[in-house]
């Protein structure tokens, strides 16, 4: 049996099925889409009015919400300060790097390096 043969077959067996299919009216047609055009546009509008809806609930919400946060606290600010007022404060602290062991990685397969230079 050749490829023609069968595109010819099946084609003529679409055919036939065809024939047996039951088309709605040009009426029916005509109101199934109007049905479906109406359904859409309304759920379009109610998901439409929804979202603007909550927009607005939550615009309103942040605006009180800055309001809230702008007052002025009850409280006084008092300043805290780091270092007692007896302490002489022209000279800078100094850091101690003495006893700073070296950080190795994860990756190194060596072992930690050791300072050959200590006292």
């Amino acid at each position: 049996m050749s490829i023609f043969t069968k595109i010819t077959d099946y084609l003529l067996s679409a055919k036939n099925e065809l024939t047996k299919v039951t088309w709605p009216s040009r009426q029916d047609t005509f109101r199934y889409s109007a049905l479906v055009i109406a359904i859409s546009v309304g759920v379009a509008a109610f998901f439409g009015f929804l979202d603007v809806g909550l927009s607005r609930v939550v615009t309103t919400a942040l605006a009180n919400k800055k309001v809230e946060q702008t007052q002025p606290a009850q409280t006084p600010v008092v300043p805290v300060t780091t270092q007692p007022a007896s302490q002489d404060t022209t000279q800078p602290q100094t850091i101690q790097f003495d006893n700073v062991t070296p950080i190795t990685t994860p990756t190194d397969n060596k072992a930690p390096a050791t300072d050959t230079n200590k006292k």
